[in-house]
Parts: structure tokens; C-alpha cells; sequence
């Protein structure tokens, strides 16, 4: 077992344990091009995207939802509507019955990403690289110390990708810790996290509720990695 000495104990501590996520990123219009989201949903999830008037955020909602189920379902040995996921009085989505798994789900406009693990709790943000007004304001209310720098060192031509880089970072981590976003300041306590820039004009983030090393397995649609 590797240990670490700590002077201010009596003696040795034990290493944090190593985290290993999968990351898969899917491309909504191609996914829905190759499945029919009229099977593989409860009736729940039907409910819920009725409800949404938008067409197109109507049909990113259950093709999301139709990838996390699959993606889900291939570890448990199930049909992807008997995947038992439940919605907590916070918002957040779990799976029922302890099965073991840890997910979190991010869609934005044509992506959808999903974390998967079975060592803790994690989270994961996608977003596309795209001009926004007001990010100095966003980072003044919600960026740690440590982003607030970065953005503050960035050129003016590079701020944003810096921006999104560092918001997917806060999403995943404050998804990861199980804290609000206006805890985003204090959101890397407790948490490991890593960004893929593999995609470009995407920023694409991950975290986990461990003080251990992270290992990624990033899964990527064929022909948009650089």
C-alpha cells in the first residue's frame, strides 16, 4: 500500500485512492440519426419532455436522456427504459437501489456528454465556445480564486476560451461535490477534475469527489478529436 508521510501526524497517512472515469461525448443530431427515441424511455421521461415547448430542446432533452440510458444500461444488463433512474429533491439524477455507478449528464445545444464511474461521485459540463456578454460580471460572482487569475491573465483575444474552459471546470466540480453554484468559489475543494481540448470550439470538463489521481478514458465521436 503507498503511504505518505505527514509531519504534523504520528505517522504515516494512507494515500488517496486512484479514480478512473469514462467520459462520453455524442454529437445529438448524428445520435438521432441512428436510434428511435420512441423506445427506450419511461413514460416519465415522455411526460417531461411534453412539457417542453421548444422542438428542438424537446428532442435534445430525450435523446440525452435516451444516450445516458443506453450508456447505463449496457453496464447493468438491462433494457434502457428499466434503468432505474431516479431524480433527487435537489434536482440531481441517481440510479435507485445502490447499483454502483456514479453519472452525471451535461447537454448544450448539439452535445451531449456523460461521466461514468464506480469509485465516487462525479460531474461533467460540455459547452460550446461562443460569444457571451457579461463574463467579467460571471467571473467576479462565481469564479475561484485561481480562475479569476487565469481569465485576468488571458489575452483579450484567448478570454474566451479561457471563460468556458474554466466554467465546464466549475460545473463538473460544483456537480461533483454535491454543492450549489453559489458555492462555485469553494468549489474545488475536495475535488479532481480534468478538461479535454481535443474537440475544437468545445470546452469539455470532469470532476470527481476525490482527493486521489483521476484517470480519464475520453470517449469522442470519430472525426471531431484535433
Amino acid at each position: 500500500m503507498d503511504m505518505l508521510f505527514s509531519p504534523s501526524s504520528a505517522g504515516p497517512r494512507t494515500r488517496p485512492p486512484a479514480v478512473r472515469v469514462a467520459v462520453h461525448l455524442v454529437e445529438l443530431d448524428r445520435f438521432m440519426e441512428r436510434t428511435d427515441l420512441r423506445a427506450g424511455l419511461p413514460d416519465a421521461e415522455w411526460q417531461c419532455a411534453a412539457e417542453i415547448p421548444s422542438l428542438p430542446q424537446r428532442m435534445a432533452f430525450m435523446a440525452s436522456r435516451k444516450f445516458l440510458r443506453e450508456l447505463l444500461a449496457a453496464r447493468l444488463g438491462c433494457a434502457p427504459a428499466a434503468v432505474p433512474i431516479t431524480r433527487e429533491p435537489d434536482g440531481r439524477l441517481r440510479l435507485a437501489g445502490g447499483a454502483g455507478i456514479e453519472f452525471s449528464l451535461s447537454h448544450r445545444q448539439r452535445w451531449c456528454a456523460v461521466a461514468l464511474s464506480t469509485d465516487c461521485p462525479v460531474g461533467v459540463d460540455v459547452e460550446p465556445i461562443q460569444p457571451l456578454a457579461g463574463m467579467a460580471a460571471v467571473v467576479k460572482e462565481f469564479f475561484p480564486p485561481v480562475a479569476r487569475a487565469a481569465f485576468a491573465a488571458a489575452t483579450p483575444n484567448n478570454q474566451q476560451n479561457v471563460f468556458f474552459r474554466w466554467w465546464t471546470r466549475i460545473e463538473a466540480a460544483v456537480k461533483a461535490s454535491g454543492r450549489k453554484l453559489d458555492e462555485a468559489v469553494s468549489c474545488f475543494a475536495g475535488v479532481v477534475h480534468e478538461s479535454c481540448d481535443r474537440v475544437p470550439g468545445l470546452a469539455l470538463a470532469v470532476a470527481a469527489r476525490s482527493e486521489g489521481p483521476l484517470t480519464v478514458d475520453w470517449r469522442l465521436p470519430s472525426g471531431t478529436a484535433s
